[in-house]
């Protein structure tokens, strides 16, 4: 059973919904440009635009209304703002393409890591802040989980990532 759980994550090329997993350092085509190193040093943290990161087990993309509380004034006759105020108006979420995404027999918990754990974001996401364009900074794969598992001496059993919990 758990060489056929290896298998399965080493060789797992698609994602939950079957979209291709962009692979570590190739940044896909986003709907709007956005820049980290543009933003993060207006003294912008990680969880004011991924607000649930310490609460839940995703960290979620920032609303629209977040971006457009500067962006009515700051910049708002730029082409990119524009179509970012349209999809404010109209109530719709950005289609960001998403680069970390684990198939749907994985567990993972942004609350367990960076909330109960403290892990910090670079940890896993890498200098984001200083970064124009984001691509996936290191693998999510199995090995580098248990490694990473293994240097904070924390669960490495099965069932830590590979049985149901809670959200």
């Amino acid at each position: 059973m758990i060489r056929l759980l290896v298998a399965l994550a080493i060789t797992m090329s698609v994602t939950a919904q079957n979209e291709p997993a962009p692979p570590v350092g190739e940044a896909p085509s986003q709907p709007l440009p956005f820049s980290h190193k543009t933003h993060a040093p207006l003294g912008l943290k990680c969880l004011e635009c991924h607000k649930t990161a310490a609460q839940s087990t995703g960290a979620g993309l920032p609303a629209e209304s977040i971006c457009m509380t500067c962006h009515v004034l700051i910049k708002r006759d730029s082409p990119s703002i524009q179509i970012l105020a349209g999809f404010h108006s109209r109530k719709e979420p950005v289609p960001w393409v998403r680069l970390y995404r684990l198939p749907d027999f994985v567990y993972f918990s942004h609350k367990r890591h960076h909330g109960k754990a403290q892990i910090a974001c670079a940890a896993c996401h890498g200098e984001v802040e200083r970064r124009d364009v984001l691509s996936k900074a290191k693998s999510i794969g199995m090995q580098s989980c248990m490694r990473c598992h293994d240097e904070r001496k924390a669960n490495n059993n099965c069932d830590a990532c590979h049985a149901p919990h809670p959200g």
